[in-house]
């Protein structure tokens, strides 16, 4: 491959198409999006932050190589390194970045699926990374996991996460989504619950260290933990929100106006996130997620849904008259107008009436 140019992410130079000469990232024969960056780099603060060593990391769809090798080179946690792709001239790419960084890794040309079934019970940490949906190579990534393990999974479908395409949504996901002002968390939450009931039907134990949504994806790293009593304890936290215009509940059961199943227990862990914010950068946005994985409930409001005298006050506004009414609410990173509280939308209303 001649058209190529030199990257730079984190401490790694890399080789990758020269979108100038393909038109487009999505026309070029190995498929790399700068936009993802911020992803990649969270991705290392995670591995990082959760302060293994000496780990074997799976990368099954790899396109240029650039996470595997981020991960080996600037993490500290990498002790055999997988990386695979698919297509050949991706394969070629990744040795030629391999080789730029001083990395050494096994490096196969075969389908994700197969290789993932092949490393059955071999890997520390297998991470996930699709054009599009990560459903196809979930049940065969579990397996590739040792007894415990992390899983990661990137998700770009976020419109059929979110019910845009509620019959896709439900073929895929086995979801029943519709919009709510709180579609982006439902989304998130969908995801989630769909890779905790895939980690169940493997003997999987699941926990969410580190999740949320950016733009175009949805990202997810999870504990898994083989075991069936484990594994049966994941259904403790998948349920349904029932959303009645402004209430929302948590159901065990579906019912007309209730979504899911959905993920309703918490999605990350705080102290892994302060932890992350320590190595890097983003500190401001891991600050905002360690915030909100403190708050239980699994949806936001909005600020306009409680507009008084066809009044929308801003955010800031309304978390302050919130904390005078004695109501804990934080910010959320999914919504520039979102807020997370455990109390009911009519208290939210009660107070912000008062107190606006």
């Amino acid at each position: 491959m001649s058209r190529i140019v030199l990257r730079r992410e984190g401490t790694v130079e890399f080789y990758a198409p020269d979108p100038r000469a393909y038109g487009s990232i999505y026309s070029a024969p190995v498929f790399y999006n700068p936009a993802m960056e911020k992803n990649r780099t969270l991705s290392v603060l995670f591995l990082k932050a959760y302060g293994a060593t000496g780990l074997t990391v799976c990368e099954p769809l790899s396109g240029t190589g650039v996470r595997g090798i981020r991960y080996a080179v600037e993490t500290g946690a990498v002790g055999r390194l997988i990386l695979n792709d698919i297509s050949r001239e991706a394969v070629e790419l990744i040795k030629k970045n391999l080789e730029v960084n001083g990395v050494d890794a096994e490096v196969y040309n075969e389908d994700a699926n197969v290789l993932l079934h092949r490393l059955r019970d071999k890997c520390d940490v297998v991470d996930i990374d699709p054009f599009g949906s990560p459903a196809p190579f979930l049940q065969a990534g579990f397996r590739a996991l040792r007894e415990e393990g992390v899983i990661c999974v990137t998700a770009t479908d976020t419109a059929v996460l979110v019910g845009r395409y509620p019959k896709k949504c439900l073929r895929r996901y086995g979801a029943v989504m519709f919009k709510t002002p709180f579609y982006i968390e439902a989304g998130l939450r969908n995801l989630i619950g769909y890779v905790a009931r895939v980690a169940a039907s493997e003997d999987y134990g699941f926990e969410p260290l580190f999740a949320y949504w950016e733009g175009h994806y949805f990202r997810l790293c999870a504990r898994a933990v083989r075991g069936a009593r484990d594994a049966d304890s994941n259904f403790n936290f998948i349920g349904y929100v029932e959303y009645k215009k402004p209430s929302r509940k948590v159901v065990r059961r579906p019912g007309e106006r209730s979504l899911g199943p959905l993920w309703v227990g918490p999605m990350g862990d705080p102290i892994l996130v302060n932890k992350m914010a320590e190595y890097g950068p983003y500190g401001d946005f891991l600050q905002l997620l360690s915030e909100e994985y403190s708050v239980a409930a699994p949806w936001f409001f909005k600020v306009p849904e409680f507009a008084l005298g066809g009044v929308s006050r801003g955010i800031e506004e309304a978390l302050d008259a919130l904390k005078k009414g004695g109501i804990y609410a934080v910010r959320t990173h999914m919504a520039p107008d979102g807020f997370k509280t455990e109390v009911s939308a009519g208290e939210v209303e009660r107070v912000l009436r008062i107190v606006i």
